[in-house]
């Protein structure tokens, strides 16, 4: 006999009735393979769950490795920068005892020429002291002989009763003596004379060498006196490559602002300044506790905000402009473009200026940051970043 329609509904109606039947109907209906169908799918979610887990973990540890690379890399950077510091101020330093040891060898110099001088000076003294211990031994002959005058002139009194005859012999012999006497004499005066000359240049020889030591004080003092104004112009220096590099910098973060139309139009439209908005929206979210007060800084110190549009959804470029990009700018819009998500925004990280590294270009894309030289950019890059964005803060 045919199954019919009836015979169907028939069995559904006994089926509700005794729901103990449909275990029995299905081990008769289906085969084994069919049976076992829940359990395999039951087993697959299961493993699908288990293998979620598993790439979560793995995309956990890739971001810890991203962020520990890019420390690295920052790491790096600075003590490159340090070690071209410390070249630099060798080099400096270099020159410097270059110049102190060029003036010390003058001033050798010029100590050996007052020492060759002092050396012919003392020998001159030398001289005249020889001279004047040679005059002393005549001068003692002198004594010595008129001692011996003395003496023979008493003996002459002894014999004058027995040698009258001799006495104008005597006479003229003691006439000689006087001349002698007064030669002598004439001699002590011009050595008298000599004596004061040499008294004269010892005195005009210690007042050349007063001016001497005195020149040379006045070059120690100038030697101070420029060292302090090298001090001084090293300083200055300083002063104005911190000022031109803050110059350099406002001009970058000026080119962003009035050309943010121009510049951020090719990413985004219908753009414009959101400033007030954000600001208001950062104090609400202060007040609620979704962000802190240090947050809301961050954000107002952004060197250019801007709001537009991509593919229809509203996004939030946060801008940092430096004359030359630095890892810091990266660091620093990134961060502000984290708290801008937190209240409501679909925000993107960008950094721009004028000089920008490989390495930026590179740690850019590991940030997932738009990097831009003077307005020009990975435009692939850029919108590959501005689809993500959209993508992840869509309901």
């Amino acid at each position: 006999m045919a199954f019919t329609v009836q015979d169907l509904d028939d069995l559904l109606l006994l089926l509700e009735k005794h729901p103990e039947w449909k275990e029995r109907l299905r081990q008769a209906l289906l085969t084994e393979e069919l049976l076992r169908l829940p359990q395999a799918v039951r087993d697959l979610i299961v493993a699908v769950e288990k293998l979620t887990a598993e790439i979560q973990r793995l995309h956990d540890w890739q971001e810890r490795a991203n962020a520990q690379m890019a420390e690295m890399l920052q790491s790096q950077r600075q003590v490159n920068e340090r070690l071209a510091e410390i070249a630099e101020w060798q080099r400096q330093v270099n020159e410097q005892l270059n110049q102190l040891l060029q003036w010390q060898q003058q001033v050798n110099e010029r100590l050996a020429e007052i020492a060759e001088w002092q050396r012919q000076v003392n020998e001159q003294l030398n001289q005249l002291l020889q001279w004047q211990q040679q005059v002393n031994e005549r001068l003692a002959e002198i004594a010595e002989w008129q001692r011996q005058v003395n003496e023979q002139l008493s003996q002459f009194l002894q014999w004058q009763q027995r040698v009258n005859e001799r006495l104008a012999e005597i006479a003229e012999w003691q006439r000689q003596v006087n001349e002698q006497l007064n030669q002598l004499l004439q001699w002590q005066q011009q050595v008298n004379e000599r004596l004061t000359e040499i008294a004269e240049w010892q005195r005009q020889t210690n007042e050349e060498m007063r001016q001497i030591l005195e020149r040379l004080s006045e070059m120690i003092r100038w030697q101070q006196e420029m060292v302090k104004w090298q001090e001084r112009t090293i300083e200055w220096q300083q002063r104005a490559d911190r000022d031109f590099a803050k110059l350099k910098g406002s001009d970058r973060e000026w080119y962003y602002r009035l050309r943010a139309a121009a510049v951020f139009g090719i990413f985004v439209l219908n753009g414009r300044d959101p400033t007030n908005e954000v600001m208001r929206k950062l104090h609400e979210a202060v007040k609620a506790g979704v962000i802190t007060r240090s947050d809301l800084k961050a954000v107002r110190d952004a060197d250019c905000l801007w709001l537009g549009e991509y593919e229809g959804k509203p996004v939030l470029l946060v801008v940092e402009a430096s004359y030359t990009v630095t890892h810091e700018d990266l660091v620093r819009a990134v961060h502000r473009a984290e708290i801008a998500r937190k209240i409501g925004y679909c925000a993107v990280p960008v950094v721009g200026g004028a000089e920008v590294s490989d390495e930026i270009w590179e740690q850019g894309r590991l940030l997932n940051a738009i990097v831009m030289k003077d307005g020009e950019t990975d435009f692939d890059f850029a919108e590959q970043i501005l689809a993500q964005a959209v993508q992840q803060t869509s309901p």
